[in-house]
């Protein structure tokens, strides 16, 4: 072998693996799948209130964000510090940040049906009359 190939060969190498940037979540961080699901649940409660609570000009906004954040957090037993650490950890990391969300932009277009399965039809008594 010659001696411009290995240097190439080295070169490619070299350049390969400065070019991938492998994020690993830590341990004490929320998993990415987690993560999205808090996310995807945040936006479904705020999309509830955007469409039924804050049609009252009177409500305060922040304190319904606050209450409904709390109850998705409390749901996956999560704190908001966590949450918050969590979030900022993400938003560091771009690529990871964009998988997730990517994930829950498609969890959100999905049909009702592929989200939560079919609803059972509900059956139908018939009545006998004498």
């Amino acid at each position: 072998m010659s001696l411009k190939f290995i240097t190439f060969f080295l070169f490619i190498l070299i350049f390969g693996f400065s070019c991938s940037k492998v994020t690993k979540v830590p341990d004490d961080i929320i998993g990415q799948e987690k993560m999205g699901v808090i996310l995807f649940e945040i936006a479904m409660s705020e999309g509830y209130l955007e469409n039924y609570t804050f049609k009252d000009t009177t409500a305060n906004r922040d304190s319904f964000l606050t209450v409904e954040m709390d109850k998705v957090l409390a749901i996956h037993k999560v704190s908001q510090k966590e949450f918050l650490e969590a979030y900022k950890f993400y938003k560091s990391s771009p690529e990871l940040f964009k998988a997730m969300t990517d994930t829950v932009y498609n969890r959100s277009q999905r049909s009702p049906e592929k989200m939560y399965g079919t609803r059972p039809k509900p059956t139908e008594k018939k009545v006998k009359f004498k």
